[in-house]
């Protein structure tokens, strides 16, 4: 499996700017349960920043396919075995759910994370990943 992160989930269902060129196409994609709800929330309830904007622009069919992606395209992680590994990566690092799910996601699904662009990493999340052994790609 390939945990992605929400920006990078965008870009795969809807195939916008074609398949990342070094994204492998022979795994499952999963999202996790936290980056799902980000979506989500601005589904619902639309702000100002990046990934708002980028839902405007959507037809409500298209956010319906966020909200219930297909499972051969992409799978959300089911969060409830992460939780215990999650919860003790927030005490060693001091990230918030969104944060320790994505690294315990990483750890627990080949040491890798993608995100669709580098200013979605954050300092936090990726001083933890390299001192966790996780590898950090940015999708091109």
């Amino acid at each position: 499996m390939i945990v992605i992160d929400e920006y990078l989930a965008m870009r795969v269902v809807f195939a916008s700017d074609g398949w990342p060129t070094d994204l492998p196409d022979t795994e499952d994609l999963v999202l996790p349960a936290s980056r799902h709800w980000r979506l989500l929330q601005r589904i619902h309830g639309p702000g100002t920043g990046q990934l708002s904007q980028r839902l405007a622009a959507l037809a409500p069919a298209e956010r319906d396919t966020l909200r219930f992606p297909h499972p051969e395209v992409l799978q959300i992680l089911d969060p409830r075995p992460l939780l215990d590994e999650a919860a003790r990566l927030g005490a060693r690092f001091g990230g918030g759910w969104l944060i320790d799910e994505t690294l315990a996601a990483g750890l627990h699904n080949g040491n890798a994370l993608w995100f669709g662009t580098e200013r979605n990493v954050g300092r936090l999340l990726a001083d933890a990943a390299e001192e966790l052994g996780i590898a950090i790609h940015i999708a091109t």
